[in-house]
């Protein structure tokens, strides 16, 4: 299939060369151009989990890449999904499957209702975390730190749900699994109350530049902050009736671990077996500029509807404000609160 990558980050390209060794034609775009700077001239070199080297396709524009994809995926820091998905829009084709990896603040929902406006009967597939983990090590390279085992997908419209969930799986294998509706995923990502946790308590190592690995960062005190973040997720779960994994769950089907062990542990494991990833070294990182106003203001918002406290949650976002000098409650371009009670939230696939 031909698969348009809308974005040119290290999870953008890490697929790109995963969609290339499964037998896809991909294509990048990236919105200002200087994602693919690189690879106009030169090979994409990926390694790690994915091994390869190849001559990456790259569009000039959305309309370019869009042109004649089977697939679009969005595949960018959330703070981007909006401006992206403004651009794609006028150019996405009934037939077409976008994909928007991963989804944040119901963006998804937002793609949806644009599509309903133009009467354009596309699906829209959104996935509760990144299919893999990717990182760029150059203009023209990137290294796949894993390929998730299992991942939950939900599928507008739900009629499309099996349809949509055949494409998953065509291009990516059979790792995925259909989540109840947006909803389940939007309490799925477990990335933001992780990276806010390490953000939070690495900050001075952050805005020094110091070096430290990520996993390392995650202590038996930072891990307990997790699970205590986590535990209030799950109440907002429990609360509208869908089902999620658990943070100990995340980290044992993304790094393979067996059952019993805890968030402090599997981190240590994860270090002493990978020796990094290394944390963020600028305060312009998206554990704070991306998790923070589209992750944790999101489950606020879902949890404010519920009529639920969730103090960690609303803690961090307030600690970081602080630590900022931002206000980020006012920049999620994604989620009025009237979207969270769109029926298509709820709608089961």
């Amino acid at each position: 299939m031909r698969v348009a990558i809308l974005g040119a980050g290290g999870v953008a390209c890490g697929m790109a060369a995963f969609l290339h060794e499964a037998g896809h034609e991909p294509v990048l775009w990236s919105p200002t151009g200087k994602g693919t700077a690189g690879l106009l001239n030169d090979d994409l070199v990926s390694t790690g989990a994915v091994e390869t080297r190849f001559r990456a396709a790259v569009a000039s524009s959305a309309a370019e890449a869009l042109a004649e994809a089977d697939v679009a995926i969005i595949a960018l820091p959330a703070n981007g999904h909006k401006a992206v998905i403004d651009a794609a829009l006028p150019h996405i084709c009934s037939g077409q499957t976008v994909i928007v990896s991963a989804q944040l603040s119901m963006g998804a929902l937002y793609l949806a209702k644009g599509l309903e406006v133009r009467n354009v009967d596309a699906t829209v597939v959104a996935f509760a975390t990144t299919v893999l983990m990717g990182r760029k090590t150059g203009p023209a390279s990137v290294t796949v730190g894993g390929v998730r085992e299992r991942l939950e997908a939900a599928v507008l419209p739900a009629s499309a749900a099996q349809e949509g969930l055949a494409t998953c799986r065509s291009l990516f294998g059979d790792r995925f699994r259909l989540a109840a509706n947006l909803l389940a995923i939007a309490l799925s990502n477990l990335n933001p109350p992780i990276h806010m946790a390490s953000a939070l308590c690495n900050l001075t190592r952050i805005e020094k530049g110091e070096y430290w690995a990520n996993y390392d960062g995650i202590t038996p005190a930072v891990a307990r902050l997790i699970e205590a973040l986590d535990r209030e997720r799950l109440a907002v779960a429990q609360h509208f009736g869908v089902s999620v994994r658990t943070v100990e769950e995340h980290y044992r089907l993304t790094f393979g671990f067996p059952e019993g062990q805890g968030v402090a542990e599997m981190a240590a494991a994860v270090h002493e077996r990978r020796k990094g990833p290394p944390g963020p070294t600028s305060l312009d990182t998206r554990f704070v500029t991306e998790d923070v106003p589209f992750g944790i203001v999101a489950v606020l918002a879902l949890a404010e509807a519920a009529g639920l406290d969730l103090p960690l949650h609303r803690a961090g976002v307030d600690l970081l404000g602080a630590l900022y000098g931002r206000e980020f409650r006012a920049e999620n371009d994604l989620l009025p609160l009237a979207d969270i009670r769109d029926p298509l939230v709820f709608a089961q696939g």
